[in-house]
């Protein structure tokens, strides 16, 4: 018979005897700041119960099973598991070894699972499907947004909650005009309308290559609405804005039949496809679909 799991806690648990937080957490660069101990926090800056609160994850998530893509080190994995999740998954790219994850893992004797993957392949028959789905920090980062955001809804059958970066007037435009935005609160100007502004090299952080895409909330909302969810604005603070979706019962008309994928059911991103088939092209392989 599998072992019940435990009920929410109240708050982290007293640190053991002769743990030293300065031994355990050396050596490794820390994002997420999580109180793991009753006063002791892993040392990164992104404050996990802010961001909780943010997003407005529920206190109780007993039953539940819950996703975290990007998981990084693991705390949203195990903040969930804390919360009474029945079943939690940390699905992200990084070796656990490397990131923390393993090692908070055995401090906690968490029965947190890692399956490492890219958000561009997940499906159901890879990590099953999930009553709550965590999208914290990731959808900036993707070359691929759209794409992404299909695949979270092959494995989310209840909510999802979604944390990213949105464009302000600071980044709007570039150049001297980026000034001139500022002044004129522009962004403002753009609140019914879509929009993804693409991002240089080194544009938005120098030391982080990997920042793709600025998406207004405009565009975050109906780019998970275009995917069969419906979603809400829950906060904004700063360049950052959280979310909270549920999945609608179908797949919107619009992909499902009139997108070009949609007409192409071997290509199409929720049509039943395997995820070996969604796998990115190979360098030197033609992309997918017809030529351009």
């Amino acid at each position: 018979m599998a072992e019940s799991p435990p009920p929410p806690a109240a708050g982290p648990p007293p640190a053991p005897p002769g743990f030293s937080a300065e031994t355990f957490f050396a050596g490794r660069n820390w994002h997420q700041r999580w109180e793991v101990f009753a006063g002791v926090f892993t040392p990164g800056r992104n404050p996990v119960a802010d961001l909780c609160a943010r997003v407005r994850l529920p206190a109780d998530l007993s039953g539940q099973s819950v996703l975290d893509v990007g998981a990084w080190h693991g705390a949203f994995s195990f903040e969930c598991e804390r919360r009474g999740a029945a079943r939690v998954v940390a699905y992200s790219l990084e070796n656990p070894d490397a990131s923390g994850f393993n090692k908070l893992k055995a401090l906690l004797h968490s029965r947190v699972e890692y399956v490492q993957g890219s958000a561009y392949t997940l499906a159901p028959e890879l990590v099953g499907t999930f009553d709550v789905v965590l999208f914290f920090g990731v959808l900036y980062h993707l070359r691929y947004p759209l794409l992404a955001v299909d695949r979270l809804r092959t494995v989310c059958t209840g909510e999802a909650f979604i944390e990213t970066h949105v464009v302000t007037d600071k980044h709007l435009l570039r150049g001297p005009r980026a000034g001139l935005a500022r002044w004129l609160r522009l962004s403002g100007w753009f609140r019914d309308t879509p929009i993804w502004r693409q991002y240089a090299a080194g544009e938005i952080n120098k030391s982080d290559q990997s920042n793709w895409f600025g998406p207004n909330p405009r565009a975050v909302i109906e780019a998970f609405e275009s995917a069969g969810f419906a979603i809400e604005q829950v906060d904004a603070w700063e360049d950052r804005a959280a979310f909270r979706a549920r999945v609608r019962e179908a797949v919107p008309e619009r992909l499902a039949r009139h997108s070009y994928e949609g007409k192409f059911p071997g290509h199409s991103s929720l049509a039943g496809v395997p995820a070996r088939d969604l796998r990115l092209f190979k360098t030197g392989d033609p992309p997918p679909g017809p030529a351009r």
